[in-house]
């Protein structure tokens, strides 16, 4: 035989053993025909750490999550490579365990970590469902516009959202926390660089700090809870060490912080009806999470999806009572974002207001301080049939608009500068206009108008004299009727699907990961090396300095799996470093994450990274108060 044929054979060879590896590892089945192992219980298993199949699936585990944080760089969605990575990792466990005559054993283990995932999965499906909610009823739109409307100066700014940031985060979520604050920084700072990058640093750090005390704050809270290690009110003593963690940093950046008031903006935003029911549902879902937990010992999620009930029937009362408030979303929502507000066209004008109504294309009239009609344009006569020398110096214009006597929405100008008399005659079909003072639009249908009726969306503004005083007001339309949307009432259905599910398939293919990771005891392995090496105290240090590297999800996990011997205020150190080590770096929490997409080019890793020492300050001073004020456990 000579040295070619001898090198095509081994080549051969090589090839045929690498086939046969890979259908092992794609294709158990294969391997399974062969096995007749007779089985073996738990504590006869041998150590697989050392075997192939568990590098195999450490090396697998690795280059999957190595492409997490390139999310955004190559579009590859985080969910996508942690999915398939636990499918392979389980595969390998199952040709392992077989092998060994220990399939059973593997069986019951994926049993048990997708019951673990379908209890966080069913918790966060419908506290995602409920923020989606409020923000469907302008729950964060109206605080957001209030917010930017104060003419707080750039200090108070920079206070004000980190302090909401902190209050809101145990409640909602820090992702959704960062990201209306975000906004609020943003809409406030305008070209401000530095503003608006110390004041992102300051909400994530406020958002991850506030989600710590809180089984609701963040998701490795809430595993931590759920797996019964900390109960629910044994979360509050991290109070204090929580706003430590977020307030020295934030005095010390404080010092960096610019001068000035930038100019208060006009932005209005009106909660929708149902809101503030939908929030009290909210805080009754989470009692109610709490009480199954607590006093009927049984899983939290149970809880949570008896709530999604209190939100579903609430859904189907509001469906049947707002149907002709939807409708009138719809027509708003006929005008394009381009769209110029048809107020400002008039309001240069002055009190001369009504001698250019007829240039106008808009159907409009103007009223006197008595309700009189001064002025009825034409295209108002066409739209209505009414001729101008009717109406003039009457208190008839609401005939052409309603069947009974009513105040239309200029003469609520006139009257009103409280808002409630527009709130009492339009209460759901109206909105603030952004044009200054008491300025509304206000949609509907009017079956009146045309041959079978006609979708109006109108605005009324006062006019005043060169002094500022009040002497008419003018009223616009705008037919809509072939613009308007689709009428789209509020399906609870409909939030449910616009969950995060991304995220809720990541959270799967981290737990699966983990927990096949298990199976070969790397978790007991690093728990030995860290927890009885280490001792807890640097233990738990070093989970917080691992989650502002990989994510605290997986490793709060693996911390999970490993259950490590300790006392209480040791798991409630665990929650803390996890909850907080991510504030570290900007690429460390989901609130980091989410600010780097929306301030991109101003808020960056580069400037997060900057302000690390001063963040990493908080976070060993965090550490000191916990143990100083709940003691060590050791």
């Amino acid at each position: 035989m000579n040295l070619l044929t001898r090198h095509s054979l081994t080549h051969s060879s090589r090839l045929r053993f690498f086939l046969i590896a890979l259908a092992m590892c794609l294709f158990p089945v294969a391997a399974w025909a062969g096995s007749g192992s007779a089985s073996i219980s738990l504590d006869q298993l041998p150590d697989l750490s050392a075997s192939f199949y568990g590098y195999a699936s450490v090396a697998i585990f690795i280059m999957a999550y190595a492409l997490v944080p390139l999310e955004n760089n190559i579009h590859l969605l985080k969910s996508k490579p942690v999915l398939f990575a636990a499918g392979v990792i389980w595969i390998l466990v199952a040709v392992a365990f077989n092998e060994i005559g220990a399939s059973e054993i593997a069986h019951e283990a994926i049993r048990h970590a997708i019951i673990e995932y379908a209890e966080l999965f069913l918790f966060l499906l419908v506290a995602m469902t409920y923020i989606n909610a409020l923000e469907d009823r302008n729950v964060f739109k109206a605080l957001r516009a209030y917010l930017v409307s104060r003419g707080y100066s750039l200090r108070k700014v920079f206070w004000v959202t980190g302090a909401l940031a902190f209050v809101i985060s145990p409640i909602a979520d820090n992702l959704t926390t960062a990201l209306l604050m975000g906004a609020v920084v943003m809409a406030v700072g305008g070209k401000d660089v530095k503003f608006i990058s110390l004041s992102c640093i300051n909400v994530v750090v406020a958002a991850n700090a506030g989600g710590a005390f809180s089984p609701f704050g963040d998701i490795t809270t809430l595993m931590v809870w759920q797996k019964g290690k900390v109960e629910f009110l044994q979360f509050l003593p991290l109070l204090i060490p929580s706003v430590v963690n977020w307030i020295i940093p934030a005095v010390l950046m404080s010092f960096a912080l610019p001068e000035g008031t930038p100019q208060a903006t006009q932005e209005k935003s009106k909660m929708k009806r149902g809101a503030k029911v939908m929030m009290v549902l909210f805080l009754a879902t989470i009692v109610t999470a709490v009480s199954f937990h607590s006093f009927l010992h049984l899983p939290p999620a149970a809880g949570m999806m008896f709530g999604l009930g209190y939100l579903g029937l609430y859904s189907f009362y509001l469906k049947r009572l707002e149907g002709r408030t939807y409708m009138t979303d719809s027509i708003f929502g006929g005008r394009s974002e381009a769209h110029k507000n048809p107020l400002n066209v008039l309001r240069a004008y002055g009190k001369d207001i009504g001698h250019h109504l007829n240039d106008q294309p808009y159907p409009a009239f103007m009223l006197d301080q008595d309700h009189k009609v001064t002025h009825w344009n034409t295209a108002l006569e066409d739209l209505t049939g009414f001729k101008a020398k009717d109406m003039m110096g009457t208190g008839d214009h609401w005939k052409e608009f309603y069947q009974d006597q009513r105040p239309t929405l200029a003469d609520v100008v006139l009257e009103d500068e409280s808002g409630t008399e527009v709130h009492q005659h339009y209460r759901g079909l109206y909105r603030d206009n952004p044009l200054d003072g008491n300025s509304y639009d206000a949609a509907n249908f009017f079956e009146n108008i045309g041959n079978s009726g006609a979708y109006l969306m109108f605005s009324a503004a006062p006019v005043t004299d060169e002094h500022g005083k009040t002497v008419g007001a003018v009223e616009l339309f705008e037919d809509m009727t072939d613009k308007r949307v689709d009428v789209k009432e509020f399906d609870v259905m409909e939030r449910v699907s616009r969950a995060e599910w991304d995220t809720l398939l990541f959270f799967y293919g981290v737990i699966m990961c983990v927990a096949g990771l298990s199976q070969f005891g790397y978790m007991a392995m690093v728990s030995e090396l860290m927890y009885s090496d280490l001792g807890p105290v640097w233990a738990n240090t070093l989970v917080g300095v691992l989650s502002a590297i990989v994510d605290n999800i997986p490793v709060m996990f693996a911390v999970l799996t490993m259950d490590p011997v300790m006392p209480l205020e040791q798991w409630q150190l665990v929650t803390l470093t996890a909850g907080v080590g991510g504030s570290m770096l900007a690429i460390g929490s989901a609130a980091g994450v989410a600010l780097l997409g929306t301030a991109r080019g101003v808020y960056t890793f580069a400037s997060h990274l900057k302000w690390m020492p001063v963040i990493a300050l908080g976070y060993a001073a965090s550490i000191g108060v916990h143990l100083l004020i709940n003691g060590s456990g050791l």
